[in-house]
């Protein structure tokens, strides 16, 4: 029988022990190691984050104060009325009245101003109108081509007989100074302005929300870019605005490409309602004619940044005489 010292039997289990604590060591400067590393990530991350909520919330800063301080104001609405003679080209160019029934009467008086609109709704064929006076001053015996679904306008800016000619059928218009045979509202005129400490608006990216309870229709600038140059079309159409200085700050003098609107600035915006109407928004009335009496317009007008403009009135209950009627100051 094998007999081990008492001595020795515990210098082995002492050693035993020693090597366990080395395992334990190891272990434990791993997992401290790695917690380092999970507090550099998790810093890193949070470095991040902070700096990325940083420029979020100084986005939003900049953004919510152009929001509050671009404050668009609409100093006075007024309607412009005008005599308009619409006509249309049948399928062989003969004249037509706006419901599609030949006309019988081929004689009208207009007022200095008036305009005659012809719409060719052919789609293929294109017809040659010859507008002619012999007392005008303005011109004598001038041809137009209007061509396959188009619109085609006159204005007769002075008084006189003109005859309207499509091939063997004539109109004759009489043309007076004092002649007030105005029709119903076809242009509305929104004078702009800015509050005090208001952020510059660019009324190129403005958006005018239309109606009338019966017709709706948004319109905008007509602004686009030809050959990399920006170019406006600074016209009051069935789809777009116009734009007309009042007063430029600093007498500067008005870029209709680039219409800003600035604090001290005044800016009149046409709207040619009659056109916008009849002609285009979602569904086009063709018989429609104007803005009549006890008409309730409502307008929404949504700048590039700040709230939105709401607008809404009433047109008065008779026009009388008046070619321009104040409808909102």
């Amino acid at each position: 029988m094998l007999i081990i010292p008492l001595g020795q039997n515990m210098k082995a289990n002492q050693h035993l022990h020693h090597d366990n604590s080395a395992q334990v060591g190891i272990g434990t400067l791993i997992i401290f190691i790695s917690m380092v590393l999970v507090a550099a990530v998790a810093s890193a991350l949070l470095i991040k984050t902070s700096g990325v909520l940083q420029q979020k919330a100084a986005q939003t800063g900049q953004e919510t104060t152009r929001e509050v301080a671009s404050n668009l104001r609409i100093d006075r609405i007024i309607g412009e009325r005008d005599y308009y003679l619409s006509l249309n080209l049948n399928d062989t160019g003969n004249f037509m009245a706006d419901d599609g029934s030949n006309l019988t009467t081929y004689s009208y008086t207009s007022p200095v101003g008036g305009y005659i609109e012809i719409e060719n709704t052919n789609s293929t064929s294109s017809f040659n109108i010859t507008i002619n006076s012999s007392d005008a001053d303005d011109f004598t015996n001038i041809t137009y081509n209007v061509s396959p679904n188009s619109v085609y306008e006159h204005c007769f800016a002075t008084s006189g007989t003109y005859t309207i000619s499509e091939g063997s059928q004539d109109i004759n218009i009489t043309v007076l100074q004092d002649n007030y045979d105005y029709g119903y509202i076809s242009k509305i005129h929104l004078t702009m302005s800015l509050g005090p400490g208001s952020e510059d608006i660019d009324l190129s990216q403005l958006i005018i929300y239309i109606s009338d309870a019966t017709h709706t229709a948004a319109v905008n600038y007509n602004l686009t870019k030809v050959g990399g140059v920006q170019v406006a079309y600074n016209n009051a159409t069935s789809e777009h605005f116009s734009i007309n200085p009042i007063r430029v700050r600093d007498d500067s003098t008005f870029d209709s490409s680039q219409p800003v609107l600035r604090t001290g600035d005044v800016m009149e915006v046409t709207i040619n309602i009659r056109k916008v109407f009849k002609f285009g928004g979602a569904y086009p009335d063709p018989t429609y004619i104007g803005l009549a009496t006890r008409t309730t317009v409502s307008l929404q007008i949504r700048p590039e940044a700040g709230s939105l403009v709401i607008q809404e009135f009433t047109t008065p209950g008779s026009y009388f005489k008046s070619k321009y009627i104040q409808l909102k100051i």
